[in-house]
């Protein structure tokens, strides 16, 4: 059975079987359902440091727990 892969506005995907899909083309569309594509995912892009290349970042420092007092 072929399958048919639907998606909405907030990007959630749902699989019908295509027989159920078909006939019920407008309906889907009304309830703001179209046809997924597969869109491809973004590519990353790789973020050069600029500036000093011998600079490095402050390590963070540890915090200190303090102890409440017992009464």
């Amino acid at each position: 059975m072929e399958t048919v892969k639907l998606i909405n506005k907030k990007g959630e995907i749902i699989e019908r079987l295509k027989i159920q899909y078909e006939p019920n083309e407008k309906i889907w569309a009304e309830r703001g359902w179209s046809v997924y594509e597969g869109k491809p995912k973004p590519v990353e892009t790789k973020i050069e440091p600029s500036g000093d290349p011998e600079w490095q970042p402050e390590a963070p420092k540890k915090k200190k727990k303090s102890k409440k007092k017992a009464k």
